[in-house]
C-alpha cells in the first residue's frame, strides 16, 4: 500500500463516520479490513472518542458567576448604545427641521427688511446666514455649558430604564 492511501484513511478516520460519503466510507472499510496499521489506528480514535465522551465536564460556578456577569455588562453597553443611536438620529431629524424651518422664516425677514428697511443685501445676507444657524448655535452653547454627566443620565439612560420597567 502506498503513503497516500494511509493518507487518506487517516484523515477519513479523522472526519469521523457521520460526514463520510458512501464511496468513502466503502473504500475505508475495505482499506481497514486489508491494513492493520490503520484499523489499529481507527480501534483508538474510536476509544478515545468513548472515553472524551464519558467523562462529564462542568464548569466552575465561579467562572459560570463570572460570566454571566460579563454577558449583562455586554448587554447593557448594547442597549446604551441602541439608545444613543436612536437618540442622536432624532436629534439629527429635529435639527433637519429646526434648520429648515429657520431658514424659510428668515429668509422671509430678510427679504422683508430689504424691501421695507431699505438695507442692502450684502448686509442683511450674513444676518440671514447666521440666524438660520441661530438653533444650531444654541444646541452647541448648551452642550457646552450644562455638565456632560447630567446629560448622559437624564437623555441617554432614562429610554433604557423605561425598557426595564424603572421609571423613576
Amino acid at each position: 500500500m502506498t503513503n497516500h492511501e494511509h493518507e487518506r484513511a487517516t484523515d477519513l478516520i479523522t472526519r469521523g463516520p457521520e460526514e463520510l460519503t458512501g464511496l468513502d466510507a466503502a473504500w475505508l472499510e475495505s482499506h481497514l479490513a486489508a491494513c492493520s496499521e490503520c484499523a489499529e489506528f481507527a480501534g483508538l480514535i474510536g476509544s478515545t472518542e468513548q472515553l472524551l465522551r464519558s467523562v462529564a465536564v462542568t464548569a466552575d460556578p465561579a467562572l459560570v458567576a463570572l460570566t454571566q456577569a460579563r454577558v449583562r455588562a455586554r448587554a447593557e453597553q448594547l442597549r446604551e448604545h441602541q439608545t444613543r443611536v436612536v437618540l442622536i438620529s432624532i436629534s439629527f431629524c429635529i435639527g433637519v427641521l429646526a434648520s429648515t424651518a429657520s431658514a424659510w422664516l428668515w429668509w422671509k425677514v430678510g427679504g422683508w427688511v430689504v424691501e421695507r428697511v431699505g438695507l442692502p443685501v450684502s448686509i442683511v445676507g450674513p444676518g440671514v446666514l447666521l440666524f438660520w444657524l441661530l438653533p444650531a448655535i444654541a444646541v452647541a452653547v448648551l452642550m457646552v455649558v450644562v455638565p456632560t454627566p447630567l446629560l448622559e443620565k437624564s437623555l441617554m439612560l432614562s429610554p433604557a430604564r423605561e425598557r426595564e420597567g424603572e421609571i423613576r
